[in-house]
């Protein structure tokens, strides 16, 4: 903006996004750039150690204005003087440097040190030399950071007003270009620092403290609003104070004794709009949720153009935090309250446990988790709005047993915690508010928990290290003593923590192509050719240890490692089968265990296609292994996959039969080709019962028209008798143990050679 202003009346002046700022002239300097540069000067650092120079370069700019500010020249006779009055003088813009003063060089040597050491990078550095040979122009201005370069005798006082201008309005630039970055820099700080404010008057109170440092002021200031239900004319109400004003804090704008600051507050109100004054600003920061706002910080200095643009964003993005405010406030309720149960949640848990540790209490507390038995199972029969009432009743219940000092909380699904004093968190109070019956809808339902309970002097960390622990507990009381209360110790924990080390390396040596495939022939009983392979995985860990797949497989299962991992192990066994076949083994199959996670991603069966298409491979002479365990998920959907997988053209066989979960009914649903023996009857098949066992397996595939394999067989007998039963295939140690790729290869070899 620029301009006079009529000095008896106010105007209003319309920015290009429609924002309205009123200014207020008062026979003041005015808040144009023209005004505010008449009190202001650009400073000129003349460097030179020829004190004619001094004065002809004065003499050339007397009474010479340089955009609408005078000029306030420094004086400086060598690079000593020049790097003082730079490191005490503040802003200056230009400095007209001599090359040759104390030494031949002396002004280019001070230039990579005004730049470099001194860091000033928009000081405008005109260099000034009476030698023109002794620094030559092309050489000087590539090899140096400066902005001009005169001979002294070219420098006529229209050329020296040229070039002196040239370098000031640079300088402005530069300036206003990193004003504007610090001062956004500001407001982006300001912004998060108040949304982390709790309460409109600590919020206002920060607003006040951010104006202020925005404006480089101390902090003099108060915040006004009007409610949106307030009438124009009544009263306002200062709800934030700082510095002189901080005695007006909760009370009405009229008792504030100086008539300007009232007047300029409340224009700002009533028209809604920024009003800038000789004294100070008053910024309106209307919320929409609260009704309207204003904030007034004495500045006591005219405020730039530059500032008012900044100024305007912060008061945006203050408004945008105000409405705010009250979400942010609802946000905290949600962020540390169950909304269905009204209890404390997770977070809040954690926070209580926190507090007790830091108050160093000489009384024990203990935490107890507590598992609702079954409750998913009765929320999908009796529908989730049952479920939810039953949650609520426990949650009651808890409540009226364990009162402070005891904290009970929700940390998930049907998850309850209760953390108070030892002596209350014990076994016997934990299974009480579970004893009677609930009534839900008319109905008595009854129901157990499974619970683990950890002393905090145990755990080792903050709150959520022992509600971990907690956890850990819990999950081992649910696998082994469902329906009880369960004590920690620490072998729980080492243990989940021995198996999560573990994870993590598994990880890596997936990752690092650690792993690596074996195979175990299968052969027919009738004549011992070689009918196929079974592909398993192998790890051997850093320290050179075989890690069992008994221990691995379980965790990449629970983990959703087995995924990828089960991919791989395809891809690879499929291309070890392809490499065999053009080795002349034509008739041989290659058999892969297919978890249970993999057959219920939804990717499986696309899975499958990509990795077949990737060899030239018919998947006729694949074998997909799966085990019972499918009967646990959701049986008529595996059967529908297992159905598809067949139509794809892969064999499909029932590994560990008679280990899990066994039905006959589906059983005969299943599209199967094959049933393995499980090892376990195998190795009791010396025993009459165990052969009976096994007789009747061998007997039911027959009947079912299966493909019957005995794995694990390690004594002649054990082959000798499955033979006689009617087994077909059989695999173990006694035949050939799980070899790698080359030894495989020398396998298949010797025995081709041997006929």
């Amino acid at each position: 903006m620029s301009g006079n202003f009529p000095k008896d009346k106010d105007l209003f002046v319309f920015k290009d996004e429609g924002k309205m700022i009123l200014i207020t002239d008062t026979g003041s300097p005015g808040s144009s750039d023209t005004q505010d540069d008449d009190d202001r000067v650009w400073r000129i650092l003349i460097t030179d150690d020829e004190e004619e120079v001094h004065q002809a370069t004065l003499y050339a700019l007397r009474d010479t204005k340089i955009l609408t500010r005078n000029l306030e020249f420094y004086h400086a006779y060598n690079s000593a003087q020049a790097l003082d009055i730079l490191r005490t003088v503040p802003d200056i813009a230009v400095i007209l440097l001599d090359v040759v003063m104390e030494t031949s060089n002396a002004g280019l040597d001070l230039v990579p040190v005004i730049r470099e050491q001194l860091k000033m990078n928009d000081l405008r550095i005109i260099l000034r030399t009476g030698e023109p040979n002794q620094a030559p122009e092309i050489d000087v201005i590539r090899d140096y950071d400066i902005n001009d370069y005169k001979l002294k005798s070219d420098l006529t006082k229209k050329k020296l007003y040229a070039s002196l201008t040239s370098a000031v309005r640079s300088y402005k630039q530069l300036r206003t270009i990193e004003d504007s970055k610090k001062g956004l820099n500001m407001i982006l700080q300001a912004s998060s620092e108040l949304l982390t404010q709790e309460g409109l008057n600590n919020f206002a109170q920060g607003v006040i403290i951010h104006i202020a440092a925005l404006l480089g002021v101390a902090p003099e200031g108060v915040i006004c609003v009007r409610r949106r239900d307030q009438h124009v004319e009544e009263d306002l109400m200062i709800i934030a104070a700082a510095g002189d004003y901080c005695s007006l804090i909760d009370r009405p704008l009229s008792e504030m004794s100086e008539s300007i600051t009232s007047r300029l507050l409340r224009e700002s109100l009533d028209n809604r709009c920024n009003v800038f004054h000789k004294t100070g600003v008053a910024l309106y920061l209307g919320s929409h949720t609260r009704g309207d706002m204003s904030c007034y910080v004495a500045s006591g200095t005219p405020i730039s153009d530059v500032d008012k643009g900044l100024l305007e964003i912060f008061c945006n993005n203050i408004a945008l935090c105000a409405d705010n405010i009250s979400f942010l406030e609802s946000l905290k309720d949600y962020a540390f309250t169950d909304t269905l149960v009204g209890l404390p949640n997770r977070n809040a848990l954690e926070e209580v446990i926190n507090r007790y540790i830091d108050q160093k209490s000489d009384v024990p507390y203990s935490l107890a988790l507590i598992d609702i038995d079954n409750f998913a199972e009765i929320n999908a029969a009796l529908g989730q709005e049952y479920g939810d009432q039953l949650l609520k009743t426990a949650a009651d219940r808890l409540k009226a047993r364990f009162y402070e000092p005891n904290t009970v909380a929700r940390v998930g699904g049907d998850t309850f915690a209760v953390f108070g004093p030892t002596s209350h968190v014990q076994k016997k109070a934990l299974l009480q508010p579970f004893v009677n019956p609930f009534q839900i809808g008319g109905e008595l339902q009854l129901l157990s928990i499974t619970a683990g309970i950890v002393p905090l002097t145990e755990i080792q960390g903050r709150g959520s290290e022992a509600i971990k622990d907690a956890s850990i507990v819990l999950k081992q009381a649910k696998n082994q003593s469902r329906g009880q209360v369960v004590m920690f110790h620490h072998k729980m924990v080492d243990d989940a923590r021995s198996r999560l080390q573990m994870l993590r390396n598994l990880r890596s040596a997936f990752e690092l192509n650690q792993l690596f495939l074996v195979f175990q022939p299968k052969l027919k009983l009738s004549d011992l050719s070689v009918t196929g392979f079974e592909a398993l995985i192998r790890w051997k860990d850093s320290s050179g240890r075989f890690v069992s797949p008994g221990e691995f497989i379980p965790l990449a299962e629970q983990s959703g490692l087995i995924i990828r991992m089960g991919e791989w192990i395809l891809r690879n066994a499929i291309a070890e089968l392809a490499l065999l076949r053009a080795k002349g083994y034509m008739n041989t199959s290659m058999a892969v265990n297919l978890s249970v996670a993999q057959l219920e991603h939804p990717d499986v069966l696309e899975m499958l296609m990509r990795v077949i298409g990737e060899n030239n491979i018919d998947p006729s002479f694949i074998e997909l292994e799966i085990t019972e365990s499918i009967a646990m998920g959701d049986i008529e959907a595996n059967l529908r996959r297992l159905e598809k997988i067949r139509e794809i053209g892969f064999k499909l066989s029932m590994d560990d039969f008679g280990t899990g979960f066994s039905s006959f009914t589906y059983l005969q649903k299943m599209p199967i080709n094959c049933l393995k023996i499980d090892r376990s009857f195998v190795n009791r098949s010396n025993t009459k019962s165990g052969r009976e066992i096994v007789e009747m397996i061998v007997q039911l595939g027959k009947t079912l028209g299966l493909n019957v394999i005995a794995e694990g067989v390690e004594e002649e007998v054990q082959g000798v008798l499955l033979k006689e039963m009617g087994c077909h295939e059989v695999q173990g140690f006694f035949y050939a143990k799980p070899m790698e790729r080359e030894q495989l290869h020398q396998w298949l070899a010797a025995r081709k050679a041997r006929g």
